[in-house]
């Protein structure tokens, strides 16, 4: 009897032990099973992050606050009265006497000067005049004065021709004084005095023409 080795016939040589299938399949539903749980998980995240956000996706509309608005520079300044209305008008900025000359000569604005006195019937009847919206207007362009001729005494150095009541004058700004050609056309005497039924905004006008700035 041969001592060497047996040898298979060709072909049927054992091959390697083959993992069973079966056993992979039995792994595979564990995977996925995994899978599937990761999955819901980031799933869950994200819709947790999306209700926090905004709808766009990002962190939604903020709230802007508005930037301050700014006064523009070039604003007309608001002239405010320094002086009691006492009765002619409110909306007016007016000046004191000595105050009303000194701002004449700075702005070259003329001076209106409306004198009065508090017992005057004809000086209440001409008050509501300077309600009229023409009027007020036009006070813009002059620097206003109201003065009772009792308290204000001064006030008779301008009645070129009487001090009687009411009267308006109207001053230039560079000197100060009456400018006698601004009166009433209506009037032969007591030319500066005016009732309701005057123009005295046609004489306004006939002021700033001369004396307005141009």
């Amino acid at each position: 009897m041969s001592t060497e080795g047996c040898t298979a016939p060709p072909g049927l040589l054992p091959s390697r032990p083959r993992a069973d299938s079966s056993v992979r399949r039995l792994h595979a539903p564990g995977r996925a099973a995994a899978f599937a749980y990761r999955a819901t998980l980031v799933l869950s995240a994200c819709l947790t992050l999306s209700a926090c956000m905004g709808p766009s996706g990002g962190e939604g509309p903020r709230k802007q606050t508005p930037a301050p608005s700014k006064v523009a520079d070039d604003a007309p300044e608001i002239e405010l009265a320094t002086a009691p209305a006492l009765g002619w008008g409110e909306h007016i900025a007016w000046r004191h006497l000595g105050e009303g000359l000194a701002e004449a000569k700075s702005s070259g604005r003329p001076v209106m000067l409306v004198v009065h006195a508090s017992w005057c019937g004809q000086c209440k009847r001409l008050k509501p005049v300077f309600q009229d919206k023409e009027l007020s207007e036009l006070t813009r362009h002059f620097v206003m004065v109201n003065a009772d001729q009792d308290e204000v005494p001064q006030t008779r150095q301008y009645a070129p021709d009487g001090a009687y009541l009411p009267r308006v004058v109207f001053l230039a700004p560079e000197t100060g004084e009456v400018d006698p050609s601004l009166s009433n056309p209506r009037r032969g005497k007591d030319r500066h005095y005016y009732g309701p039924t005057d123009d005295l905004v046609g004489t306004m006008r006939k002021a700033l023409a001369i004396h307005g700035k141009s």
